[in-house]
């Protein structure tokens, strides 16, 4: 079978021969890097090249994706893909228990632990996972997640359970990271699907880097032991008060750590967590049995089973067992009022290299993949082939401009650079007369420039719209629309938030990308770790490029591309930090930036926008 049958499109942009060398390398199970930018056709491009080896070979594609909300998109091209060959293909987009389980619904209950308390314990009384076992349906095309589950609802059955039985017989398999990452989740797929038959694809693999530090990571304050503390005092046994004359002695330790904590953030011992208050395993084995019983307890009483025991001992449990382990540090700090104590894994390479083991062979695409050699080195890769893919822009399609003289370098903003970027704000904002997103280096520098830019958009009568930190989904989405609805309002979000990478701004709902600063990470207790620890393993130079360097200017890249979609998109680029212009840091910005770029000062940059917007 011929790959370029399975592509539902016209080919351009080389599409045609991307298919073909992913065909091909993939046939060979050799692992592949494809850079291309959003817009230009990623995800139909691969499944065209892979569905052949699936359907001839027998084998699962296996789609990764960031969110539970993005497991959709390949399973939408996946239908188009049907309707242009009439092949049976069958793809789905599964997602977990929280989204999926109509027993929680019926309660209400949507936090993770609560439903999947729920559905272990009353599994074997749950009309829906009891109806499935008779249930019979013929599935003969892709499948997203609310076509699954609708028929769930419609026919009574479960929907979570559902999907798992519709895996053996799926082509293509769309999933959050989750599901491929985290070890106690990987152990469902496996149950339902090969993986040394699989095909992974890691979509916007440029995340890989954080996404396993943030699931082997876990965290836990004076107020989690509080509430396990409040949870033990309900049980009246020796041994329950025994735990609980122990977990006091924790809190004890835990307030102790909190006021000492040096700078921002700082390191504790974890040893000293559980051998003061001298937990044994006893204590744990006996502490998990009272977790189950305060499910039994709060599932009769009508409320969602949760318990910070549970976590408090999990985190001392897995703590006890890293300890040693090079790469995971334990840190304490601030964070909203709150004593943080977190136990913070650095490691990627290690850990993701045993994982890429398990399958066939694994595809990883990004529009910010480059260079591949760091990447390679980062997710633990030996050999891999490299494809890059573009759509040409022409050159008078874009404006792109570094200004001198600010820069965001340094602690905090000295009163003149603030000043300074109070200028140049004022004076770029008012003839930017178009849909502009300023993007800042960190929430930290917005909220410092928050006033200026709040008195210039009311003194241009423009609409301001704010990203915020731990801002909700429903808002985010709220706020987005809003702003894709105006011709010229201000949109101000930070380069690590949410609208800076992800979010599609098609056509005029942007047309105008500022960057205040470069988002590198503050330089605390924390970052000085890993940077150490790359240093460690890659060497001074290389250690400091990967651990600080890259992973701040794919930030600034993703939300440079916010504007560009496509090749008829117009654009203006500005890098509102005079560091842009160092060589190594410029030679990470994207291409379609760095090829026209000039270094220029505020009135020149008003002079290049008026110039552009009247072309």
């Amino acid at each position: 079978m011929d790959p370029l049958d399975f592509f539902p499109y016209q080919p351009r942009f080389g599409q045609k021969e991307i298919i073909r060398k992913i065909f091909n390398a993939a046939m060979d199970g050799r692992r592949i890097f494809l850079d291309a930018p959003t817009g230009w056709g990623k995800t139909p491009v691969i499944l065209a090249a892979l569905l052949p080896i699936a359907i001839n070979l027998d084998k699962t594609v296996l789609w990764c994706v960031r969110t539970g909300n993005e497991t959709d998109r390949p399973i939408e091209e996946l239908l188009s893909i049907k309707e242009r060959t009439g092949l049976g293909i069958i793809g789905l987009s599964i997602r977990g228990k929280r989204d999926m389980c109509l027993l929680a619904r019926e309660k209400e209950i949507r936090d993770q632990e609560a439903v999947s308390v729920l559905c272990r314990k009353m599994r074997n009384k749950c009309p829906y996972y009891l109806n499935l076992a008779n249930f019979r349906f013929k599935f003969t095309r892709p499948l997203i997640f609310y076509d699954i589950l609708k028929l769930g609802i419609s026919k009574g059955v479960c929907p979570y359970f559902l999907q798992l039985s519709i895996l053996p017989n799926a082509a293509v398999v769309s999933m959050s990271y989750n599901y491929i990452f985290a070890e106690s989740i990987r152990w469902v797929l496996r149950h339902y699907v090969k993986m040394r038959d699989s095909i992974l694809v890691i979509d916007e693999a440029h995340n890989l880097q954080n996404v396993i530090s943030n699931i082997n990571s876990d965290r836990v304050t004076i107020g989690t032991v509080d509430r396990a503390l409040n949870e033990v005092s309900s049980f009246k046994d020796r041994r329950a008060q025994h735990l609980k004359t122990k977990l006091k002695k924790l809190r004890k330790i835990l307030e102790e750590e909190g006021e000492n904590i040096k700078g921002e953030d700082d390191i504790f011992d974890p040893l000293k967590l559980i051998d003061e208050p001298e937990f044994d395993d006893d204590d744990f084995e006996y502490g998990f049995r009272l977790v189950s019983k305060i499910y039994s307890k709060q599932l009769s009483e009508g409320k969602a089973p949760r318990s910070s025991l549970r976590h408090i001992l999990d985190f001392l449990r897995t703590s006890l067992e890293y300890v040693s382990v090079d790469g995971v540090v334990f840190l304490k700090y601030k964070d909203k009022g709150r004593i943080v104590f977190e136990r913070w894994d650095m490691r990627a390479a290690e850990v993701l290299e045993e994982i890429w083991n398990y399958f066939y062979t694994t595809i990883f695409m990004s529009g910010t993949l480059k260079p591949f050699r760091a990447f390679a080195d980062i997710a633990g890769i030996d050999s891999y082939e490299g494809l890059t893919a573009s759509f040409k822009i022409p050159r008078e399609n874009i404006l792109a401009l570094v200004i001198k003289d600010v820069s965001t370098r340094g602690e905090e903003l000295s009163e003149e650079m603030r000043e300074k970027y109070a200028v140049m704000l004022r004076e770029i904002l008012n003839v930017l007369n178009v849909n502009t997103a300023v993007f800042f280096s960190s929430y930290r520098i917005m909220n410092d420039l928050q006033e200026a830019i709040a008195d210039i958009a009311k003194s241009q009568q423009r609409n301001l719209f704010i990203e915020y930190e731990g801002m909700s989904g429903d808002k985010a989405r709220e706020i987005l629309d809003n702003f894709k609805k105006e011709t010229n309002g201000i949109l101000c979000a930070s380069m690590s938030g949410r609208f800076a990478e992800g979010a599609d701004f098609p056509g005029r709902e942007l047309e105008a990308v500022v960057l205040v600063g470069i988002p590198f990470e503050r330089v605390t207790t924390r970052t000085h770790l890993y940077i150490s620890y790359y240093q460690k393993i890659y060497g001074p130079d290389r250690g400091r490029y990967y651990s600080y360097v890259i992973p701040a200017l794919k930030r600034s890249s993703q939300a440079m591309g916010r504007a560009l979609r496509s090749p008829q998109d117009r654009a203006i680029l500005i890098a509102a930090d005079e560091r842009y212009w160092n060589k190594q840091y410029f030679e990470l910005l994207p291409s379609y930036f760095k090829e026209g770029a000039k270094l220029v000062n505020i009135a020149a940059a008003v002079e290049f926008i008026e110039d552009f917007l009247h072309s």
